[in-house]
């Protein structure tokens, strides 16, 4: 599969990351910062995401030092 075609179609996303807890847009299911993989699996079972990106990102803390996180990115 080409990542062209598997792109193709995906008008809305949602970003999912362990330095956040959020509400599932969709049912307001909550989304816990320490459940990353429940709430990945939450929008791929319950509403139909697909997985479009998962990977690591980097912040910075209130005293500048290195943050490091879990990202998900899913689109349908």
């Amino acid at each position: 599969m080409t990542t062209q075609n598997y792109y193709k179609g995906v008008q809305h996303t949602v970003y999912i990351s362990t330095s956040m807890g959020v509400g599932c847009e969709h049912c307001r299911t909550q989304i816990a910062a320490d459940r990353f993989a429940e709430s990945t699996n939450h929008y791929i079972e319950q509403h139909g995401y697909k997985l479009l990106h998962v990977g690591a990102e980097t912040s910075r803390d209130m005293d500048g030092k290195p943050w490091h996180s879990t990202v998900a990115v899913l689109g349908k």
